[in-house]
């Protein structure tokens, strides 16, 4: 019954999801803002050509092309955990380097490493690795979805339409010796989730220059262009330019460089005068003298606090808000931040129970989260809620198939279990559901949508979509990307 359970938790993650955020694909404003670190799907499944081999692949960055490449200041962690106390917690860090073009992976004590370039795999001992662009193998009808969730009844087409067909995906594949991570199988049974923590490229990127001005003050506006340090291993700079205007009415222009340090840049501006129209300026001008100090604080992309303080005479301090007005073509913004950026286990369960009802701000802190321990009390009561509120989706109130507080308390251990006992891996949340002909753990091909809307809204209610990913025979076992 409780792998029933999270098989409805599953089911509703299209009640709050939009077509670019099914799954866990951009399931938060600080993974969306930060698609290097966006964690989109865990699967984890036994070897079908070596019973010794449990298979783990975590995905990264959505809607990946040929261009994106996976952070070298992103750690890309994988956690295990075979419940034997601490003793049996291990984790796989993945660390890039080259502008993402090699890889090194490694537990804590070192027993599972293996490092090497992209699109290879690498094998050392118990561990074997492959990372690189490869199709995302999710596939789900979320419009048709969304029109069942809009007229409480399901609205699916034969056949439907996989919003994710043409999508491909930044991808991480292990292959790891079951007996290292269970004991030599005393504790077959292995729960994993993963995580994206951002280390270095912290504040803004190329993507914050543009245009801004005060929507209150309209008639004078400021030009930023975010540029690379000054010297070696130096921070990035802003580069500023001010049309603005004197005390006495008259167009005056300030302009300067300053160090970015995280969200904020300090920008040392001068003022000119005398100058001419070109070709040539003539005689002494145009003159340049220090005007003062403007200090920008940027609460996100397009909101930027600016602070004037003058030190010539005749001007006094002011704050100012800015607000963006236009943007550089194809360089989108990102205000990037430091630590833990998304986690995942289970599929869905942020993107269809946190955040569900209203905007509170959990679905970032339920991503930064990092310590199982902490995941119940801070977020079991937003899950109590969204599910009883979900529990409509077929337009029947109080048929879920348990209680949500009952569904609420073992969704809100977001960890995806397999036993690597087990070779037959083709039913979903087995190990929850105590079906011990079957590894449980999540495929590629396994329809956990179907599962879902049958659990939630009734048997047999499908999106009428089939995988369409051609996979390899064999490890890492994704299917070439779509380009």
């Amino acid at each position: 019954m409780r792998a029933l359970l999270t098989s409805v938790l599953i089911a509703v993650l299209a009640a709050a999801s939009i077509p670019a955020r099914a799954a866990d694909h951009r399931d938060g404003p600080l993974a969306t803002g930060d698609p290097a670190a966006d964690l989109n799907d865990i699967y984890v499944f036994n070897n079908p050509n070596d019973p010794t081999e449990m298979v783990l692949a975590t995905t990264y960055f959505p809607a990946a092309n040929a261009s994106s490449r996976f952070s070298d200041v992103v750690q890309y962690r994988t956690f295990l955990d075979n419940g034997a106390g601490p003793t049996g917690r291990d984790s796989i860090t993945c660390t890039f380097t080259g502008g993402g073009s090699r890889f090194a992976c490694t537990n804590p004590s070192g027993s599972l490493s293996a490092s090497g370039p992209l699109n290879q795999t690498v094998t050392n001992g118990n561990l074997r690795v492959w990372a690189g662009l490869r199709d995302d193998p999710f596939f789900f009808d979320v419009d048709a979805f969304n029109r069942t969730r809009a007229a409480v009844a399901p609205r699916f087409t034969n056949p439907g339409i996989n919003g994710f067909g043409s999508f491909n995906t930044l991808a991480i594949v292990f292959g790891i010796k079951r007996n290292a991570i269970t004991n030599n199988q005393a504790n077959p049974i292995v729960r994993v989730w993963g995580s994206a923590t951002r280390i270095g490229d912290i504040g803004l990127t190329g993507g914050a220059s543009g245009h801004f001005f005060d929507a209150a003050n309209p008639g004078h506006g400021v030009i930023m262009e975010v540029v690379g340090p000054g010297t070696a291993g130096g921070p990035d700079r802003l580069v500023i330019y001010w049309a603005t205007y004197d005390t006495a009415g008259n167009q005056m222009w300030l302009s300067g460089v300053g160090n970015i340090s995280g969200t904020t840049a300090v920008v040392p501006v001068v003022r000119t005068a005398l100058g001419r129209y070109p070709p040539l300026f003539g005689g002494t001008g145009p003159t340049v003298t220090s005007f003062g100090t403007l200090t920008f604080n940027f609460s996100n992309c397009n909101t930027v606090t600016m602070l004037v303080e003058p030190t010539q005479a005749g001007f006094i301090p002011v704050s100012i808000p800015l607000t963006r007005l236009t943007q550089i073509r194809n360089q989108p913004c990102t205000l990037l931040q430091a630590g833990q950026i998304d986690r995942e286990g289970r599929p869905a369960i942020n993107t269809a129970l946190i955040d569900v009802l209203a905007s509170t701000g959990k679905k970032d802190a339920y991503n930064r989260a990092s310590d199982p321990s902490t995941w119940a009390p801070l977020f079991q009561a937003e899950m109590r809620s969204n599910a009883t509120a979900l529990d409509t989706l077929d337009g029947i109130v109080g048929n879920s198939l348990l209680p949500p507080d009952v569904l609420a308390a073992v969704l809100v251990d977001d960890r995806l279990a397999i036993n690597t006992a087990v070779a037959a891996c083709d039913a979903y949340l087995a190990v929850e559901l105590g079906v011990t002909t079957q590894c449980g753990g999540r495929t590629f091909q396994r329809d956990v949508i179907d599962d879902s809307l049958g659990a939630i809204v009734g048997p047999g209610v499908s999106d009428n979509v089939g995988d369409d990913s051609t996979y390899l025979t064999d490890f890492p076992f994704m299917g070439a990307p779509r380009l």
